[in-house]
């Protein structure tokens, strides 16, 4: 069984993205990801909790996550759509 463990990162460190998982199964989030819809943070701890199975963006990888969240894709370009104004406090 894996095991993640969680990181929030400071935000200057994290310009261009949500959360990041090590190869050992360490999950880093962005701290200005707490300012998205709740969908959009479950979103990525997903994406990232699923990279503890499959450390790449495989077949696999997607897969799982339309297993885990079948709506996904939707709810990514929903984020994508926001991220400027979050990460850039406007």
């Amino acid at each position: 069984m894996s095991t993640a463990y969680i990181h929030v990162e400071k935000a200057s460190d994290m310009q261009t993205q949500w959360g990041s998982c090590s190869p050992k199964g360490q999950l880093t989030l962005n701290p200005h990801l707490v300012k998205a819809p709740r969908d959009c943070i479950d979103y990525v701890l997903l994406h990232e909790l699923c990279h503890v199975a499959e450390h790449n963006h495989s077949e696999g990888f997607y897969r799982l996550m339309r297993q885990v969240m079948p709506q996904w894709e939707k709810v990514k370009e929903r984020l994508d759509g926001m991220a400027y104004f979050y990460l850039n406090d406007v």
